[in-house]
């Protein structure tokens, strides 16, 4: 593939996951998208047999790119406490950037892909919650009787829970504000005393 084939297909990623991720999957069609785009129908299938090829692509793009966040999330973060604020406003930011309409076509009509980003989703979740566990019961910001493996995936469960449509209707619940309770059942669930302080003080400064 060419230089230029390359920074065709990556354009064609990057405008038809913004289309997918505000509109939907099925409501946006291949001409909308080579419409939006600005190349004919014909192109795109030069790199797509179909769209569920497409979206493939977009959901292990998506993966890689919350990887990244999230490494640049541990290192730069001051404590645990710290790291899963951070990790809270990300995912925050996503849930409000992709559409409820997103999220049901991909459980619904989607499901390999659906259970190809859940998969890898459940496995970067659980250690990154795990790491981020033992590193707050050393630092005693944690309490001490948490368990690590257990506790990480009663967070993988309760944070997958939010967007399956079967568990929280999206005509019922808002997924930003269901992820802020679950983030707190968790996080006050954990805490010290004294990482009780350093939590109150991390959001008196973020207000």
């Amino acid at each position: 593939m060419t230089e230029a084939q390359a920074n065709q297909k990556g354009e064609i990623i990057a405008i038809s996951s913004r289309l997918f991720m505000k509109h939907g999957i099925r409501s946006v069609s291949m001409d909308d998208l080579a419409r939006h785009i600005g190349i004919s129908k014909k192109t795109i299938y030069l790199y797509y047999e179909n769209k569920e090829a497409l979206v493939d692509d977009i959901v292990q793009l998506h993966v890689e790119k919350e990887k990244n966040e999230i490494a640049e999330i541990l290192k730069n973060s001051s404590n645990a406490i710290d790291e899963m604020h951070q990790i809270a406003k990300m995912v925050l930011r996503t849930l409000g950037e992709v559409s409820t309409g997103t999220m049901f076509d991909l459980q619904k009509y989607y499901r390999k892909q659906w259970t190809k980003i859940t998969d890898l989703e459940k496995k970067l979740t659980f250690e990154v919650i795990k790491q981020n566990l033992i590193r707050g019961k050393a630092a005693g910001i944690y309490r001490s009787p948490v368990n690590e493996d257990i506790v990480a995936r009663l967070y993988v469960e309760m944070a997958h829970s939010i967007v399956d449509d079967d568990i929280f209707s999206r005509q019922e619940f808002g997924k930003q504000e269901l992820y802020k309770q679950a983030f707190h059942y968790h996080i006050n669930g954990i805490l010290s005393p004294k990482g009780e302080i350093l939590f109150q003080k991390l959001n008196t400064t973020d207000q």
